[in-house]
């Protein structure tokens, strides 16, 4: 979840819904150098900014925000949440986790100097991750067992785009299943709702990634499924890509009109039909909006 593409379209936004969202994401800066200190925050990102989003849609309560400085910048002001919530807790455990486990991918796939980096920040991420597993073990599990399934995945010299996908989508799905607690009503359906969310969204994040490191992985020859897919043929299908794409935003946005959301409505509808959309378009079709 350190993809960076679950993103708003500030063109499509209210004024007072970009400022909600910018407080999230400056109190999920906040929770992250809260818990794991203040070097922490440099890893804040859109996506677990989005996770954060989606859980605390879920809550039955919003305490509201309160103005303080910026902890990065004194002279700047930001909005925050007012009161603890779980939910930017959940959001910066998967922070830190995630970045951990990319750190050991790229050890295990990258060159000498993008090891040399990794291994001296393994120690103080090794750190910050056992914290956040200690926390939330699930969310810890979740995301091990997707590096290791990847792995196995990347081993495989035929490996097909729906395999190469799976495990980010799992992994995500298995993430936003923890957001049906026990409080909701009829937790088997909502956990179901909220696993197919995440399962078509991680998809989604997995091939835009892919898609976008496209020219790189051919050239430096790593892994890439769409690099295997396409490799006895002239060019990529641009359009074919775009249309798998659209299916799994599709799919994404059906389970999310499922989920019993009591708030950020309109911030979360304008990332996943407009941002994600714009991000697409950047990406594919080289659009800049």
């Amino acid at each position: 979840m350190v993809f960076g593409y679950v993103t708003v379209d500030r063109s499509e936004m209210l004024g007072k819904d970009f400022e909600a969202y910018k407080a999230v994401y400056c109190s999920l800066c906040k929770q992250l150098g809260k818990e794991y200190t203040f070097l922490s925050r440099l890893i804040l990102s859109y996506d677990c900014t989005f996770y954060a989003l989606v859980a605390m849609s879920l809550e039955p309560e919003c305490s509201g925000f309160t103005q303080g400085r910026c902890k990065v910048n004194p002279l700047k002001k930001c909005n925050y949440i007012k009161a603890e919530s779980k939910a930017l807790s959940m959001a910066a455990a998967l922070s830190v986790v995630s970045v951990y486990y990319k750190l050991k991918d790229n050890i295990a796939d990258g060159g000498f100097f993008e090891k040399l980096g990794c291994y001296m920040l393994l120690p103080l991420f090794s750190h910050w991750r056992k914290k956040a597993a200690k926390k939330y073990p699930d969310i810890d599990t979740a995301v091990g067992e997707m590096l290791k399934h990847q792995f196995q995945v990347e081993k495989d010299s035929n490996c097909s785009i729906d395999k190469a996908a799976e495990p980010t989508a799992l992994m995500l799905s298995s993430v936003m299943a923890l957001l049906a607690t026990d409080e909701c009503k009829n937790k088997a359906e909502k956990e179901r709702i909220f696993r197919a969310f995440g399962y078509f969204l991680g998809r989604w994040i997995y091939l835009i990634d892919a898609a976008n490191d496209y020219q790189s992985d051919l050239k430096h020859k790593n892994f890439n499924p769409y690099v295997i897919k396409y490799a006895d043929k002239d060019c990529v299908d641009i359009d074919e890509i775009n249309e798998s794409l659209n299916c799994c935003l599709t799919e994404t946005l059906l389970s999310y009109g499922l989920m019993d959301v009591k708030r950020f409505d309109r911030i979360i509808e304008n990332i996943l039909i407009h941002g994600m959309t714009r991000k697409q378009k950047e990406i594919l079709y080289k659009e800049k909006h």
